[in-house]
């Protein structure tokens, strides 16, 4: 299936937009590892959806980073984002950090969007169960954070021991623009859990049995702090379920957005 990749000029701002597929508009917001070219998850995707990946400020080839200084800023970009492409309640899923952000957009704007989904949510801080630090991995490292099989080729595609200098820029980059909101307090809103009774729309968290990033107690928090959310397990599948299990990933999305 063909998709486009464009230029998106939001308040001033170039952003990067891949974008594919025809039916109900879905909204993708990407994790820190700044996943914004054509996967097989979005491919799939856009067999049910308009899927629309934009790039975060400062991430791929998106400019902007010096407007962000916080998530509560990416939140009012990616409403903006919404006016410019016409966007009237997507189903919005999110990866990670994106998840994060996704969240913070229903708490504050649940009327903008039709269904969320969640996935290997980081964003709230669970007492006794701490994120791992992604900042300080080594690519052996980070393999083993984020996939079943840190061995496996997948992993090794998605993160190389010895990444070409390109690509350990685009690393670089990213993990720069993620440290722009979520360097202090680490990968988490203190305040974002007790506010989580805001999200007013129906709510798939979907979390992988194998995530050593993030422990599960945060993907059971987000369910008991959503009202009406419900919990997804993707067996034998680490902390990026739309990367290691794209079709079951599919799958769960397109029964929850359809039921």
């Amino acid at each position: 299936m063909s998709y486009q990749e464009q230029r998106l000029t939001v308040r001033g701002t170039s952003i990067q937009l891949l974008s594919g597929g025809s039916g109900e508009p879905l909204l993708y917001l990407h994790s820190a590892g700044g996943e914004v070219s054509w996967l097989p998850f979005f491919e799939q995707l856009a067999r049910h959806y308009r899927v629309y990946v934009p790039a975060h400020p400062g991430f791929g080839q998106s400019e902007g980073l010096d407007k962000i200084d916080g998530m509560e800023d990416l939140v009012f970009h990616y409403t903006d984002l919404m006016d410019e492409l016409e966007l009237v309640q997507p189903y919005v899923v999110g990866l990670s950090l994106g998840a994060w952000l996704a969240a913070e957009l229903a708490v504050r704007y649940s009327q903008r969007v039709r269904k969320l989904a969640l996935v290997s949510a980081v964003g709230l801080r669970v007492p006794g169960h701490p994120i791992a630090d992604i900042f300080a991995a080594n690519p052996a490292e980070t393999r083993r954070l984020l996939f079943a099989d840190p061995d496996s080729s997948l992993a090794k595609t998605f993160i190389p021991e010895n990444p070409s200098p390109e690509v350990l820029s685009d690393v670089l980059k990213a993990r720069a623009a993620t440290a722009r909101v979520g360097w202090n307090p680490y990968l988490c809103n203190p305040k974002l859990r007790e506010r989580l009774y805001r999200v007013q729309v129906p709510t798939l968290i979907v979390w992988g049995e194998a995530d050593r990033l993030v422990p599960r107690a945060h993907g059971d928090a987000y369910r008991d702090g959503i009202a009406g959310s419900q919990l997804v397990p993707i067996p034998d599948c680490g902390h990026a379920p739309p990367f290691e299990k794209p079709q079951e990933t599919t799958a769960a999305l397109v029964q929850f957005f359809e039921q």
